[in-house]
């Protein structure tokens, strides 16, 4: 396809193998498209100090999406777009799962910070994504917590996140991932999407002009925005409903496989 002029791109279970590496295929492969004038995206549900870890020796993206839309910059122009959810909402989210699912355990980020009313214990550290070395959330009290308006509030072990759905979705987006393990809450108006396409103006870009890449629920409403949407082979089965091709997993260079195959401006 010689149409591609953006390609974006999902971390976890995307271009990050399971080692969390981007492999020397995706990374030469990604270099070719920029160097050819593709802008490349990044948009995950991770924060700045997860994210950037991974992507420090990866010099192509000017924009960067996290926390599923709730944080956008720009390198080029050292700007940001913040969006939180307001702190009423958050004590009523918090009170309600406390009430409903008293087991699970919630934690906070706010603007590349990360709290909790309680330590995370090291059997769960995978399911936040963290890595033996990385730290954990700062544990503080409750009065510290209410005063609070989140970038994200993530809930781990919350069976009845549906029920957050229903009750609070006039106001947040909730997503689980990671098989339900993982419950991800960000203000209504944040959302990969939206903020993909407000850099896709800042860059004159239109969607249909856009590749993307994705593996689970956080990025269906991208596949649904994007020209041509391209499910990993690991990926949920939603997106592969949705997409226009299915490529290898994140284990197997799917990210190179399927640029080298439709991105025809480059010379491979």
């Amino acid at each position: 396809m010689s149409d591609i002029q953006a390609i974006v791109l999902d971390l976890d279970g995307t271009l990050l193998g399971s080692d969390k590496c981007i492999s020397p295929r995706n990374y030469q492969t990604v270099k070719r498209c920029y160097e050819s004038g593709i802008h490349i995206i990044v948009a995950t549900a991770r924060p700045p100090r997860a994210a950037n870890q991974f992507v420090e020796n990866f010099p192509f993206v000017d924009y960067f999406v996290y926390y599923n839309g709730a944080l956008i910059t720009c390198k080029s122009k050292q700007t940001q777009r913040h969006i939180s959810i307001p702190n009423e909402i958050s004590q009523q989210i918090s009170k309600f799962i406390e009430l409903h699912a008293p087991q699970s355990l919630i934690s906070y980020e706010v603007n590349d910070s990360w709290y909790a009313c309680r330590p995370v214990p090291d059997s769960q550290r995978a399911q936040f994504g963290l890595r033996s070395n990385d730290p954990k959330p700062q544990v503080i009290d409750n009065d510290f917590i209410n005063a609070l308006s989140p970038t994200k509030i993530l809930v781990q072990g919350c069976s009845t996140w549906r029920d957050l759905i229903e009750q609070f979705g006039d106001h947040v987006n909730v997503i689980a991932t990671d098989g339900g393990v993982l419950v991800q809450i960000m203000h209504k108006s944040a959302s990969k999407e939206e903020a993909v396409q407000g850099v896709l103006n800042d860059v004159g870009v239109k969607s249909e002009n856009v590749m993307v890449f994705g593996d689970d629920f956080n990025d269906l409403g991208l596949f649904q925005m994007c020209g041509f949407p391209i499910a990993m082979e690991n990926g949920i089965i939603e997106l592969k409903n949705c997409a226009a091709h299915v490529t290898d997993s994140n284990d197997n260079d799917g990210v190179a496989v399927a640029i080298e195959r439709f991105v025809s401006v480059i010379n491979w």
